[in-house]
């Protein structure tokens, strides 16, 4: 199963969080919108063309966003991010990551 595929198995455990939960990616709207039309994905998908979000989390690679997470605070400010290519996989410990970051 896919990343974004394990996050919506398991987006209950973040309903009770303070938070919003947002994919993010360079990829087109449409592409988003194809996606989360497919797999039926509940959450956002955005579309970071310039990286320019995806460098203020941390998450810009060659000429791509990495896999991982970013926490921001109410104002825009990163907290934590992590690169990892098996956040979903690894969810029970990503989801602890965030918690401790939201503290």
């Amino acid at each position: 199963m896919s990343q974004l595929g394990q996050l919506q198995e398991n987006i209950d455990r973040f309903e009770d969080l303070d938070a919003d939960v947002y994919a993010i990616s360079n990829d087109s709207p449409e592409a988003h919108q194809d996606l989360k039309d497919q797999q039926g994905f509940t959450f956002t998908i955005l579309s970071d063309a310039s990286l320019e979000v995806s460098e203020k989390a941390d998450m810009a690679g060659d000429g791509m966003s990495v896999r991982g997470f970013s926490v921001f605070d109410e104002n825009g400010e990163l907290i934590t991010s992590e690169e990892d290519d098996f956040w979903g996989d690894n969810i029970s410990e990503t989801e602890e990551k965030i918690r401790e970051a939201l503290g």
